[in-house]
């Protein structure tokens, strides 16, 4: 018996040519191709079932990948937007999208970095200022998991925008990374959703430590409504379309979560937020919903042109590339309240007396193979010691789970 063919959704987006550093891209049609940048095998979409009103939810999907706002249409050549609540085709039906998107969008589009996802690694390294973010977001989430509820003792303050770009680089590259995604991606005139310290409490969310792993892995993101494609009732239809919600997504249905006493964790689950101007702007669970998107359905294609085109829009050292004319102003004076900043906290740095330059010597006479050798092995150390402690708060919460 042959086998029924699965049907695929295409969505395709244009994308520039060539960005010329420090001038807007130019609107000339030659200037713009179509790219494939996701496909959403139909089966998928049927089994995550993430909206009633699925090609809403496509919309979103594409908007916030590309880093624009536009439309779906059914033609490469005109505007021709689909019914946003139309159902899905057959399961054997396969389709292709274009979204459409306006100059001005295209003016101030700003996709995801393809690499975005290695910064959901968040160093185990003990500092006063990771102490301090892991202090403010539990406080501001009450010290409970804003998903679940469980406490402090199963939970980790988990950065929406990871604390690294991988294990080597250092703090000042993770701190300009936040700075230039999100002073790209803000639409609020005051520039409030705009975060420039990577430890910035907004950057966190308090979540169980099973969750934190599936915010790493790719297979949880946040989906906050209303947003430019959806609004609540997209979601849960018997809510009100302005309620401000944000729900969780699983993107490994077939893996369902269990988490203690609190069962077994479904997609659309809302989690808990604070109204308060310390919550993760938007942008923030947009840049995880997107890395989680692109992970699942993006192309090598779409990964290819976006690295080729914005690679130096990436790049932590230019984040004055913005050339909207207010944008730019906002970014002007961002940066030299974070270079006022950066001289501060240099400045402040207690200056070392005749003992620390006593045990400097001790690192200065040791032979550079040597003292690196040490160093990684100081490192290996801290590292186990640091899954052993997480491996034993594991085991205890087991314990006390399975205990009756």
């Amino acid at each position: 018996m042959a086998e029924t063919a699965h049907g695929k959704i295409k969505v395709y987006a244009s994308f520039p040519h060539l960005i010329a550093s420090g001038t807007n891209p130019s609107f000339d049609p030659s200037n713009w191709h179509w790219v494939h940048c996701l496909t959403f095998p139909m089966e998928r979409l049927n089994e995550l079932q993430f909206s009633p009103r699925p090609y809403k939810w496509i919309r979103y999907a594409i908007g916030v990948v590309v880093g624009a706002h536009g439309d779906l249409s059914s033609s490469s050549n005109r505007l021709n937007i689909v019914d946003y609540n139309a159902s899905l085709p057959t399961e054997s039906q396969s389709i292709s999208l274009y979204y459409h998107t306006s100059d001005d969008e295209r003016q101030i589009m700003f996709p995801i970095d393809p690499n975005i996802g290695c910064t959901n690694v968040t160093s185990s390294t003990a500092t006063t200022r990771r102490a301090q973010f892991c202090s403010d977001v539990a406080m501001r989430d009450g010290k409970q998991c804003v998903f679940t509820g469980l406490q402090e003792l199963f939970c980790d303050a988990v950065h929406l925008l990871g604390h690294s770009k991988g294990d080597s680089l250092c703090y000042t590259y993770s701190f300009l990374y936040i700075s230039t995604y999100t002073q790209h991606r803000s639409r609020d005139p005051a520039g409030d959703d705009i975060v420039q310290d990577i430890d910035d409490v907004r950057n966190g969310l308090f979540l169980n430590k099973m969750t934190h792993v599936g915010v790493d892995n790719n297979s949880i993101a946040f989906l906050p409504t209303p947003n430019f494609a959806m609004d609540t009732s997209d979601i849960n239809p018997a809510a009100p379309k302005e309620e401000k919600r944000c729900t969780i997504h699983l993107f490994e249905p077939s893996e369902p979560m269990f988490l203690g006493g609190t069962g077994e964790v479904h997609s659309n689950s809302p989690i808990r937020i604070s109204d308060t101007p310390d919550w993760p702007p938007a942008i923030l669970f947009d840049a995880v919903y997107a890395s989680t998107v692109l992970h699942h359905f993006g192309t090598q294609t779409l990964k290819d042109v976006v690295t080729a085109t914005w690679m130096d829009a990436f790049d932590p050292g230019c984040v004055m590339t913005d050339t909207r004319p207010i944008a730019r102003d906002r970014m002007q004076k961002l940066e030299q309240k974070r270079q006022t900043c950066h001289e501060a906290r240099i400045n402040s740095r207690v200056v070392p007396d005749t003992f620390d330059m006593l045990m400097a010597l001790l690192y200065i006479l040791v032979p550079p193979d040597e003292l690196q050798a040490t160093l990684r092995e100081v490192e290996e150390k801290a590292k186990t010691a640091e899954q052993r402690r997480v491996q034993e708060k594991v085991d205890t919460w087991k314990r006390q789970v399975i205990s009756p």
